[in-house]
């Protein structure tokens, strides 16, 4: 499988280290992974762990963004993904605009995570318009429930966020120099 990830840009925060795991776990399934953003200091690890990258400004809240419609939908097309994976609602819009004028047999199954309690909105609301939603907790599938009630329960997984013990070990205790 060919699964294109869209995050704003790859510097820092969960999204993007959640973004990394992915990719580096369908690499290690012999999926091909590739990450669309506007690019950041976390690219090499990325690249150097298997996946592709693709720099295009898709992080900007911003009507100039708009400009990025057609090229995301020349990449879409040309990659001929199996699934894109929207991880923020600037990328969400952007790839729900680019995937307008791909006819419906030609377009890959979209997929959105739900990292938090967004503010409810249009704007937030392109989160539940793809095929299917991951939300990371039971209360921000409650929380999308009640303030998103047109989209189905059945259509949102809940996949919980976690982290990596070997990088983030419990009960760790800094050094003094640290302090």
């Amino acid at each position: 499988m060919k699964i294109i990830q869209l995050v704003p840009a790859l510097n820092s925060g969960g999204v993007e280290r959640g973004t990394l795991e992915i990719a580096r776990a369908l690499v290690a399934a012999g999926h091909e992974s590739i990450v669309i953003s506007d690019g950041g200091r976390m690219v090499a690890q990325l690249e150097a762990e298997g996946s592709r990258h693709i720099q295009l400004p898709i992080h900007r809240k911003s009507l100039s963004s708009l400009w990025q419609i057609c090229p995301l939908r020349k990449i879409i097309q040309q990659e001929r993904a199996d699934l894109l994976h929207v991880r923020s609602r600037i990328p969400a819009w952007l790839t729900h605009l680019a995937l307008r004028k791909i006819a419906s047999k030609d377009r890959p199954v979209l997929i959105s995570t739900v990292h938090g309690f967004y503010s409810v909105s249009r704007y937030s609301e392109i989160m539940t318009r793809a095929d299917s939603v991951i939300a990371v907790s039971d209360s921000v599938v409650e929380y999308f429930q009640q303030n998103y009630p047109a989209c189905p329960r059945d259509k949102i997984t809940r996949i919980y966020r976690g982290i990596n013990p070997s990088e983030f070990p419990h009960g760790y205790q800094p050094s003094n120099m640290w302090w």
